[in-house]
């Protein structure tokens, strides 16, 4: 029986993807839905996230702007006990963009529920910054 429980949360935001990656590949884009964040968009490059009083680190393992941008994901002082990987999806459909937050490898049933319910409250977040970001950008019209 596989013991590895995963999290998965999607939503739409009326935003261009372009809009949406930055938020998911920078430091400062992180650090806009999530408490802070030290993070580059490189293969290997370190991940250290706040959130809330817990901080959480690993490494870039994938990379493929402007649609995806996966991690490694630890607890720095509480650790898992086994590698759990973040990945991060934004697909393009014209004015909307599709996210999709995945966080597997979870180490059993009680892990993933608390991941839950960590990602329900961050996530929206997420969509929400995403979609004033779609808000910003100035309509360019003839008049």
């Amino acid at each position: 029986m596989d013991q590895h429980h995963s999290v998965e949360l999607q939503g739409e935001v009326r935003a261009h993807r372009d809009l949406v990656w930055p938020l998911l590949s920078t430091s400062g884009g992180l650090a806009r839905w999530l408490d802070g964040a030290e993070f580059e968009a490189r293969v290997g490059a370190p991940v250290r996230l706040r959130l809330a009083d817990a901080v959480a680190v690993g490494a870039v393992l994938a990379v493929d702007p402007p649609q995806h941008v996966s991690f490694s994901l630890d607890w720095e002082d509480a650790p898992l006990g086994q590698p759990t990987v973040v990945a991060l999806d934004a697909i393009d459909h014209g004015e909307v963009t599709h996210v999709t937050l995945r966080h597997v490898g979870l180490p059993g049933g009680r892990q993933r529920e608390l991941h839950e319910a960590l990602w329900l409250h961050w996530f929206p977040r997420l969509l929400r910054v995403a979609a004033e970001a779609g808000r910003s950008v100035p309509k360019v019209g003839a008049s």
